[in-house]
């Protein structure tokens, strides 16, 4: 479940509060299962439902929205819509809460059985869809109160896809 530690990863440098506190976001498989296909080799892929707890957040929950988001589009451009993420909250004080988002997630793994050495080998495809026209190196995000008057706020940025 290789993704799981690539989508942590991008949340915890894309997420402000995530990078100074990198234990707030609990990671766990919810439900998984491997599809296969009988035959000589044992390719299979994981589908399983990530899920994502947020401790006593108290940000904006776009700070962790839209970098997910921006991940889904490279990693899991596939996934339904509709299905893709899923929510719950509960409200801990008026300024924080706890946050449980499931993302629906597959990876594919590619084991080729070798014969006449005995040997398995195997490799995890993670194939990247890169997002084109946005070619940007590095990313901000910038969140508007529902006052119009006031000016959008910088919340949290981070390295693109073409980043360094």
């Amino acid at each position: 479940m290789k993704k799981l530690h690539l989508l942590r990863h991008h949340l915890i440098n894309a997420v402000p509060v995530l990078a100074n506190d990198p234990e707030r976001l609990l990671t766990f498989v919810e439900e998984g299962s491997i599809e296969f296909h009988r035959g000589h080799n044992f390719s299979h892929e994981y589908q399983f439902t990530a899920q994502l707890v947020l401790t006593d957040f108290s940000a904006d929950l776009d700070t962790i929205m839209v970098p997910l988001l921006q991940w889904l589009a490279e990693y899991q451009p596939d996934v339904t819509p509709t299905e893709a993420v899923s929510f719950e909250a509960e409200i801990l004080s008026h300024k924080s809460v706890d946050v449980a988002l499931r993302v629906k997630l597959t990876e594919r793994v590619i084991a080729k059985v070798d014969c006449d050495t005995g040997q398995i080998k195997v490799d995890h495809a993670l194939p990247r869809f890169p997002t084109t026209g946005c070619p940007a190196p590095r990313w901000q995000l910038l969140i508007r109160d529902s006052d119009a008057q006031t000016d959008y706020t910088l919340v949290a940025e981070w390295n693109g896809p073409h980043g360094g």
